[in-house]
């Protein structure tokens, strides 16, 4: 195996990204194993994974699930239950890492009879626009939520399935990406093919319902960034349009911007410099204002907000301030050249009757 095929390989298994973006990144940062593993511990960590485990007092049902809700994409991306009037379930414990919660699940359901309809019941009802609007509200990256708001979501959706007075639920929730949400466990069996049947279904519906893709969903980092102006010979805003290239300086603080910034030649001597980057998106909001979305390399992006009518440095137009410079450079002063000559022969001449 070539050095690049194991580096790519090498990534594939600890990140848990596709071929093609381990080698698009890899290239990005000409082979440095380590800068592609620094880009990747700054994906934000958008996707939250609930696990729940309930009993109801009057039916005597126990259950457990986890689900997962991609604050990105608006969905559930991944759904396990167990309902059964087995006490054991019980013993399943919330606090332990989502993975093993996960696994644990997995193997209940190979030896546990489940109530099937109910199991049916609960995805369907966490699985519904209702639900995903409420629990979307809720959950933010990088925001406190409030567990009683949570808790009380959850019971909620138990209520539309078991006609009780009183379910008791203990739940706790963790953050990941949908790269290490793809090295989860999986499951053997019927079981690992009922749940990538049903993740499968949801990312189908998510193409559908978001094509053509927004920009953003392609991203694995966005920075903060700020257009450079060209008040004069610039390109508004507004008339931005995708595959437009355009000068921009990255703002962002965190360190990772500071390494990407060096990387793609957007800092110089410590200082942060504008670089040419991709337009892939321009939104319109409101009071006259436009977002722009850039990209720099494979899953990695700008992001400005500017008045419409602002104008900005394209690619092109630094391209032609640079001939016209280099132009006028080149072009001497006729009337210069024989102004030199004729002080030089002044210079001459004095030099001679001072000699003597």
């Amino acid at each position: 195996m070539l050095k690049d095929e194991t580096l790519v390989s090498q990534f594939m298994q600890e990140t848990g990204c596709d071929q093609d973006l381990a080698s698009m990144l890899l290239k990005f940062t000409d082979g440095d194993l380590d800068g592609a593993r620094r880009i990747f511990k700054s994906v934000p960590k958008d996707i939250f994974v609930i696990k729940v485990k309930f009993v109801t007092a009057i039916t005597g049902a126990y259950g457990t699930f986890l689900f997962c809700f991609d604050e990105k994409e608006n969905q559930i991306t991944r759904f396990i239950s167990i309902i059964s009037d087995n006490k054991d379930i019980g013993k399943l414990e919330v606090t332990k890492g989502w993975r093993d919660f996960e696994e644990e699940l997995y193997n209940y359901l190979k030896r546990t009879i489940i109530d099937n309809l109910r199991v049916e019941q609960l995805e369907k009802s966490i699985q519904s626009k209702e639900f995903l609007k409420k629990i979307g509200a809720v959950l933010k990256s990088g925001k406190q939520w409030k567990r009683e708001t949570v808790q009380n979501l959850l019971i909620g959706q138990l209520y539309n399935i078991f006609p009780d007075s009183n379910i008791a639920v203990k739940f706790d929730i963790e953050t990941t990406d949908a790269f290490e949400l793809n090295k989860a466990y999986r499951g053997e069996g019927e079981e690992a093919e009922e749940v990538e049947e049903v993740e499968n279904k949801n990312k189908k519906e998510a193409e559908e319902r978001k094509h053509p893709r927004r920009g953003r969903d392609q991203s694995l980092i966005v920075l903060k960034v700020a257009p450079v102006l060209s008040p004069v010979k610039g390109t508004e805003a507004r008339s931005l349009e995708y595959g437009d290239e355009i000068q921009v300086r990255i703002t962002d603080e965190r360190d990772i911007a500071d390494y990407l910034s060096g990387l793609i030649g957007g800092k110089v001597q410590g200082e942060r410099i504008g670089v040419i980057s991709r337009v892939i998106e321009v939104q319109e909001l409101d009071e006259g204002y436009v977002s722009v979305l850039t990209q720099f390399g494979p899953g990695i992006l700008g992001l400005f907000r500017v008045l419409g009518e602002v104008k900005v440095t394209t690619g092109v137009e630094v391209e032609e301030e640079r001939v016209e410079y280099d132009t006028k450079r080149r072009e001497v002063n006729p009337f210069i050249v024989v102004g030199g000559i004729v002080l030089g022969m002044i210079l001459f001449v004095l030099l001679l009757f001072l000699s003597r």
